[in-house]
């Protein structure tokens, strides 16, 4: 890292969890009395709470850096409140030459349902029963307006609306949402290649311990820059994908654009993501090439995923006997994973038959097999939860001995996949410096350019 970095790196806390919303918010408050701080109300979440954005500097150039993009990605909230309070008391470095605009935590009401696994439990099990995340067509991240070729979005969750004020009037020219993985190494989305800055990047990432990934591991139609460094990619694309490998997806696809679509269609500028995980596993660098083929690891994994959903709907069509005492939106949401695998179960089936039957690398072999777990994980820690709300208001004995049968199921599953995957925890501190050192890189790079 850069030797004028050096001072405030070392300043990053070592965090031993995750800070609640309200602890984010008095942290907030606190800077926003900060001399040279302003903050302003932008808008109104969808649990009804004001939205707020600080800036700090007077630069020529404008960066919008926003914490928790997805509810269960809290670590921007850490990387904002450090840095801004940073920048506020360290005048002498002049915010680097720049405007900054932060908004401390855009998804606050899927945060707060975040809270219980804050403290990064060693237990998978323990993680997915308190994990949240809003279905694909309810969050702010793919609920920007556009319209492409036939396909029209105009459903906008209000967050989405507030920052697309925000972008038309500051007209920003770097736009970075501070999203975060759980179980990948680190990744980057660019708008556009910027070669210039990767060998600081891979330097950064280096001194951190902390592998890139070399494959964009969220779609099939991921383009590469540079190992660990890929093109930010939208809802066109997902469009022009499937229109020519399975036209049918396109009539299942219910999403906007997302904020770096819309934000290059309408303003420019430059926008980055840097994914940093919660967990790794050394076994995401075995290159070696393994005994499977990619075409029969597939045909398992699809057979295990269709038994699965069959299973999911089978509890959940049990568990809406009891609509009225669960949780309105938990149960909402794992109503609508549900239906969003199913959709994608169907595209699977086709590939299967077009997939090429080679052999594939042990580290290909791990992310089909025990990560793909991961997710099933997940699904059953969201109909748990769902079990839980009808149970604790009581009048529901078989759904308290299911949460029972599910909690078993959970636990099994979970300690399965850490034993095979080896996981081990990243520590918080390190993917703060990641992400905060990746904004400062990118930062330069651009008043460079």
């Amino acid at each position: 890292m850069e030797q004028k970095y050096e001072n405030i790196f070392k300043n990053i806390p070592s965090y031993s969890r995750f800070l609640t919303v309200n602890e984010i918010d008095n942290l907030t408050n606190l800077i926003t009395k900060l001399p040279g701080v302003d903050f302003k109300k932008i808008g109104i979440t969808l649990n009804d709470e004001h939205l707020i954005m600080i800036s700090i500097g007077n630069g020529d150039k404008t960066a919008l850096i926003m914490g928790v993009p997805h509810s269960d990605e809290p670590l921007g909230s850490l990387v904002i409140t450090f840095l801004a309070r940073w920048l506020a008391t360290h005048p002498e470095e002049k915010c680097f030459g720049w405007r900054w605009l932060f908004i401390p935590v855009l998804e606050r009401r899927g945060m707060r349902l975040n809270e219980g696994w804050f403290n990064m439990p060693n237990s998978l099990a323990a993680l997915v029963k308190s994990n949240f995340r809003e279905p694909t067509e309810d969050q702010y991240e793919w609920t920007f307006p556009i319209k492409y070729e036939d396909y029209e979005w105009t459903k906008s969750r209000p967050e989405t609306l507030a920052v697309k004020q925000v972008l038309e009037q500051e007209k920003p020219d770097l736009l970075c949402n501070l999203h975060h993985c759980g179980f990948h190494n680190v990744y980057f989305y660019l708008s556009k290649d910027f070669p210039e800055i990767y060998p600081l990047l891979k330097n950064l990432a280096a001194s951190l311990q902390l592998p890139l990934s070399d494959n964009a591991p969220d779609v099939p139609f991921g383009k590469m820059f540079s190992p660990g460094f890929y093109q930010m990619y939208g809802l066109k694309d997902y469009i022009n994908y499937y229109k020519k490998e399975d036209p049918h997806v396109i009539t299942s696809i219910k999403r906007g654009a997302c904020s770096d679509e819309w934000y290059q269609s309408q303003i420019g500028g430059f926008s980055f993501n840097c994914e940093v995980p919660l967990y790794l596993s050394s076994k995401l660098q075995d290159k070696k090439e393994s005994s499977k083929s990619l075409k029969t690891i597939l045909k398992k994994r699809y057979q295990h995923k269709d038994n699965r959903i069959k299973y999911l709907i089978k509890i959940i069509n049990q568990i809406k006997k009891y609509e009225s005492l669960a949780d309105p939106i938990l149960l909402d949401v794992a109503e609508k994973h549900v239906a969003n695998v199913q959709s994608s179960l169907i595209h699977e089936k086709k590939l299967l038959g077009t997939i090429e039957d080679k052999k594939v690398t042990r580290a290909e072999r791990f992310e089909h097999e025990v990560i793909a777990d991961v997710f099933d994980l997940y699904s059953l820690g969201q109909i748990w939860r769902v079990a839980e709300s009808i149970c604790i208001k009581g009048g529901a004995p078989d759904i308290c001995h299911l949460i029972e049968t599910i909690d078993i199921e959970i636990k099994t599953l979970g300690k399965n996949i850490q034993e095979r995957g080896k996981f081990y925890q990243l520590p918080i501190r390190n993917s703060v410096q990641m992400q905060l050192g990746s904004i400062l890189i990118i930062a330069e790079g651009l008043k460079q350019k």
